[in-house]
Parts: structure tokens; sequence; C-alpha cells
């Protein structure tokens, strides 16, 4: 079953349970095949590819297409 961290030691960005930006305090086992852990994962991994992919995006509009508009 998952666990709730409780208190100020919640983990992650100064206790806020923010880890690297994005994630949630649920710590849940490997081992867990509960209905709420499963869901909990595959959010997270949807929040991971979201933040992945705006940081592409910014990566593509200062970097790369500057340069493809400066060949024409």
């Amino acid at each position: 079953m998952a666990r709730r961290s409780s208190g100020l030691g919640g983990g992650g960005l100064f206790g806020s349970g923010i880890f690297g930006f994005f994630g949630t305090t649920i710590n849940c086992d490997s081992k867990d095949d509960s209905t709420y852990c499963n869901i909990m994962k595959i959010f997270n991994l949807l929040i991971v590819f979201f933040v992945v992919a705006y940081i592409l995006y910014i990566v593509y509009g200062i970097f790369i297409a500057p340069l493809m508009r400066k060949r024409r």
C-alpha cells in the first residue's frame, strides 16, 4: 500500500515533495501492485514526458530555429 510522508520531512526540494521540479510525495514499493500506485506511476510518467517535451521545445526555439532562419 502507498505511504504518505507526514510532517516537514516530505523530501524533495525544501521538503515540498517536488523532486527535480516534478513528482509526488507518494512512496510505492516496487512490488506494490495496487491500483492507486499504478495510477500514480503512470501520472508521474506523463508529467515527466510533458516537462521533457517543454524543455526540448524551449531549446528548439532558442537555439535551433534561429539557425534555420539564418541559412535561408
